[in-house]
C-alpha cells in the first residue's frame, strides 16, 4: 500500500448536507473534491437510491450548494445564478436530466417546500448594473459603522439586507414577510399550519451587536410580530411542535461564558419557556471534532416524529441522541456521527472513522451503504489516560507506519484549536502524512476542550496555566509511557487557540526543537479590537479587557514572555484571517526576531482563518509541504 501523502487531499471524496425524500426511498447529498488546476473546490449533487443500493450524479455544474425534496418528491436545486435571476430546476425519478422548474429574481439562500405549490424563501436583492458599477468605482475604500465590522471567510460587513417570502409559483409571486435591514437573521421556523413564523433575531446596541438574541412570533395572517423572549438566549435553533410550543436549543452563557454548553427548552407562543433537558446532560451541541479531511456543511439538529434529534460532542465521540414530548432522553449512535437524517423506520448518517472518510451508513443494519475508505498506509492510534488537574485525560499517539518498538521517533506535540473543540481517532491527513515521514504525533484534550461539561471547558481567565499544565503534564506522560518518543526530538504545533498555546510554550519552556505556530493568537490585547469576535471573545475569555484591568489580559498574552523564546519558530499566517488577524502572527515572529532565534513566516494571500481546512488546494498542499520541511529540518 502506498504511503498516504500530502497530494492526497486531491483524491478525498468529501460527502455532506444529507437529505432524504418524503417517501423514504431516495437520499440527496453533495459529493465535493478538489481541483487543483482551477485551485476550487468541485461539488457535484447526487441522488442515491436506497432500495437499489445505487448513487447517481444529478447535474454537472461543480457549484450547487442548495436542493430540497418537495411534496411529490421531486429533488429542487438551485442550478445556476446570473445578474437577473436564480434558476431552480426539478428533477424527477425519470432518467432523463433536471429541468428548468422555476426563476426567482432574488438572490436566494433558503427555499423550503410548504407544499401546494407554495415556498418559504430567505433572499436578498439582486444588485443592478449601475449599483455594481458604482461600488466598483469606490471599491478603493470601506465605510464601516458597527461592530462587528467584518466577518472571517466572508470580509467586510456590507448593507445587503435579507427578507423572508412566500413564493408561489403558480403565479410566481413573491410575497414579503418580513426584511432584515438592521437587525440579522439568525434562525427561523414555521409551524404545520404555515400560519406563525418563529423568527430570532440579533440586535444592536449602539451599533455593537450584542451576543443575546431576540424570539419574535411572526402571525402570517395578521403580518402582527411580538417579541415573545428578549435578549436572555443566545440560540442555536428551534422547531414548532404538532401543539405549536416551540422547542429551541441555547444558552444564556450566565454559568460558563460564550463557550457554556446549552439546553434544551420549550415555550408556548407568549414566551413561558421551561427547561426540559435533564439538568445533568451538560453535553457540548453540534460536532466539534478536528479533521482537516471533511468539507461543506452538516446539520446538528432536526425535529420528526415528535422528536428533537441532534449531535453532541460527548468525550471523544460525536454521538446523535434523540429527546421526545416525555422528556425521553435516547442515544441512537455512537461514534462519529457526521450528519443524518430521520425516516419513520431508520436513520441515515454520514460517520468517519480512523480509516474512512465520511461515508453513508444507516442505523438499522448497520452497514456501509456508500463506502470512503482511505486506500494508502496509516499509522496505529492508541488512546491512553493521564491524571492532571485533578482530571482523568483521555491521550493520544499515533505511531510511525512500519513502527518498530526498538526504535526512537522524532516526535510531535499537535494542540486542537478552539480552545471549545477536540481531537480523537478519526481519520486526520495531516496527521497521517507525518506518521507516514517516520515521526509520532501525541495530542490530547487538555482543560478548555469540549466534550466533558462546562466545568471542564470553562478556563476564563486561566490561559496558559493550567491548560499548559495539561499539556506539559501530558508530554511527559507519554514520554515515560512510550520510550521510543525521542524526547531530544520534540516539535510542538497548532492552529488558532493551538497556535496561542504553541506562543505560550515556547515562551515558557526550551524543551521543544522547533514549533510551527499557525493562525494564532499572541497578544489579547490588540486581538480585542482587530478579531470579527475580539470584542466579546478577548473579554470573556481572559476575564479582562484592556481599559479595567490591562495587566491581567496583558499577563495572558504570550507576546509578554516572547523575550524568553529560544526554540526555532515557523508561523502561518492569511492574510484574510479575520478571526485571528494577521498582525497576531506578525507581533510574535518579530520579537522572536528579535530575539536571534532562527524563524521565519508564511503568509497565505487570499485565504482565511480556515486554510488548514478548507483553503484551495495549492495553498493547503504548500502548508503541509512547508510544515514537514520545517520540522525535518530540525528534528531528523
Amino acid at each position: 500500500m502506498e504511503k498516504t501523502k500530502i497530494k492526497d487531499i486531491l483524491t478525498y471524496d468529501f460527502y455532506s448536507n444529507l437529505e432524504i425524500s418524503n417517501d423514504q426511498k431516495f437520499l440527496a447529498f453533495l459529493k465535493t473534491n478538489a481541483n487543483l488546476d482551477k485551485n476550487k473546490y468541485n461539488s457535484y449533487l447526487y441522488l442515491f437510491d436506497i432500495e437499489k443500493n445505487k448513487n447517481y450524479k444529478i447535474s454537472e455544474n461543480n457549484s450547487i450548494n442548495q436542493f430540497i425534496f418537495d411534496q411529490d418528491d421531486n429533488l429542487i436545486y438551485k442550478e445556476k445564478s446570473d445578474d437577473d435571476f436564480d434558476y431552480f430546476y426539478k428533477k424527477d425519478r425519470s432518467v432523463g436530466v433536471g429541468e428548468l422548474y422555476f426563476k426567482i429574481n432574488k438572490n436566494v439562500s433558503y427555499l423550503k417546500d410548504l407544499k401546494n405549490g407554495y415556498y418559504l424563501i430567505k433572499a436578498s436583492e439582486k444588485k443592478e448594473k449601475k449599483q455594481k458599477d458604482e461600488e466598483k468605482e469606490n471599491s478603493f475604500y470601506t465605510e464601516i459603522t458597527k461592530v462587528p465590522f467584518y466577518f472571517n471567510g466572508s470580509g467586510f460587513i456590507k448593507n445587503d439586507p435579507e427578507s423572508l417570502y412566500l413564493y408561489k409559483k403558480d403565479d410566481q409571486s413573491l410575497k414579503k414577510l418580513r426584511e432584515f435591514s438592521d437587525v440579522s437573521l439568525d434562525a427561523f421556523a414555521i409551524n404545520e399550519n404555515k400560519d406563525k413564523l418563529a423568527i430570532v433575531i440579533g440586535k444592536n446596541d449602539n451599533e455593537v451587536s450584542r451576543l443575546r438574541e431576540d424570539l419574535i412570533i411572526l402571525d402570517l395572517k395578521t403580518m402582527k410580530e411580538k417579541i415573545i423572549i428578549e435578549n436572555n438566549f443566545s440560540f442555536y435553533d428551534l422547531f414548532f411542535d404538532e401543539e405549536d410550543n416551540l422547542i429551541f436549543v441555547a444558552t444564556d452563557m450566565r454559568k460558563g461564558g460564550i463557550n457554556e454548553d446549552a439546553f434544551i427548552y420549550k415555550s408556548d407562543l407568549s414566551g413561558n419557556f421551561e427547561k426540559i433537558s435533564p439538568d445533568d446532560f451538560d453535553k457540548s451541541f453540534g460536532n466539534s471534532i478536528g479533521s482537516d479531511a471533511r468539507f461543506e456543511s452538516f446539520k446538528t439538529f432536526s425535529y420528526k416524529n415528535q422528536k428533537l434529534y441532534f449531535l453532541v460532542t460527548e468525550k471523544e465521540e460525536s454521538k446523535l441522541y434523540s429527546f421526545d414530548k416525555n422528556k425521553n432522553l435516547k442515544l441512537e449512535i455512537s461514534g462519529c456521527v457526521e450528519d443524518f437524517v430521520v425516516s419513520d423506520e431508520n436513520i441515515y448518517y454520514f460517520a468517519m472513522t480512523e480509516d474512512r472518510l465520511s461515508h453513508l451508513k444507516d442505523k438499522k443494519s448497520g452497514k456501509i451503504l456508500l463506502d470512503n475508505k482511505i486506500n494508502s498506509s496509516l499509522g496505529k492510534i492508541e488512546e491512553f489516560f493521564y491524571e492532571s488537574n485533578g482530571d482523568k485525560i483521555r491521550g493520544y499517539i499515533l505511531f510511525p507506519v512500519d513502527f518498530d518498538k526498538n526504535k526512537k521517533y522524532p516526535t510531535l506535540l499537535s494542540i486542537h484549536g478552539g480552545p471549545k473543540t477536540e481531537l480523537s481517532n478519526i481519520f486526520h491527513h495531516e496527521h497521517q502524512v507525518f506518521a507516514n515521514e517516520g515521526y509520532i504525533i501525541i495530542y490530547t484534550n487538555p482543560h478548555g476542550s469540549s466534550g466533558n461539561g462546562v466545568k471542564f471547558s470553562d478556563i476564563r481567565g486561566k490561559y496558559g496555566s493550567i491548560d499548559y499544565q495539561d499539556l506539559m503534564n501530558f508530554t511527559d506522560f507519554a514520554i515515560e509511557k512510550f520510550p521510543q518518543i525521542d524526547k531530544n526530538k520534540m516539535g510542538v504545533y497548532g492552529g488558532s487557540y493551538g497556535g496561542f498555546m504553541t506562543n505560550w510554550i515556547i515562551s515558557h519552556t526550551n524543551r521543544f526543537k522547533a514549533a510551527n505556530s499557525q493562525r494564532s493568537i499572541s497578544n489579547w490585547t490588540s486581538f480585542y479590537g482587530t478579531s470579527d469576535i475580539g470584542y466579546y471573545f478577548g473579554p470573556d475569555q481572559t476575564g479582562a479587557n484592556p481599559w479595567d484591568n490591562l495587566e491581567k489580559m496583558w499577563d495572558q498574552s504570550p507576546i509578554k514572555y516572547a523575550k524568553n523564546v529560544k526554540t526555532p519558530t515557523m508561523f502561518i499566517h492569511s492574510d484574510e484571517d479575520y478571526r485571528c488577524p494577521l498582525e497576531q502572527g506578525l507581533q510574535m515572529y518579530t520579537r522572536i526576531k528579535e530575539n536571534g532565534v532562527e524563524s521565519k513566516m508564511y503568509i497565505f494571500h487570499g485565504e482565511n482563518h480556515e486554510l488548514s481546512r478548507s483553503g484551495k488546494p495549492k495553498a493547503r498542499i504548500k502548508r503541509l509541504e512547508a510544515i514537514k520541511e520545517w520540522f525535518d529540518r530540525f528534528l531528523k
